[in-house]
């Protein structure tokens, strides 16, 4: 049994992961880094955070503050936290 939890650990371990360290506040400027997601490349500033159910995670609602195929300046988009990351602007 100790063998195929090695060799389990082994394979989390090796395999590409997003880390779910970051966590905006209010305020906080925000991209999307999902690149499988429609709202690939917008960028932001958190208005709000709400928890999911059953401690899933956490959905993060920003204010888009670019322009994209799919979104524009103004646009109002909610995402899971895992397809965001720090944007570079204040």
């Amino acid at each position: 049994m100790s063998k195929i939890l090695r060799a389990y650990v082994r394979r989390i371990l090796t395999e590409e992961y997003q880390s779910h360290t970051f966590e905006p506040r209010l305020g906080d400027p925000v991209v999307n880094v999902n690149t499988q997601c429609k709202h690939y490349g917008s960028r932001g500033v958190v208005m709000d955070i709400a928890e999911l159910p059953d401690d899933a995670g956490k959905t993060i609602v920003y204010h888009v503050t670019n322009d994209g195929d799919t979104y524009s300046i103004g646009d109002v988009l909610e995402k899971t936290m895992d397809q965001l990351a720090p944007g570079d602007e204040r």
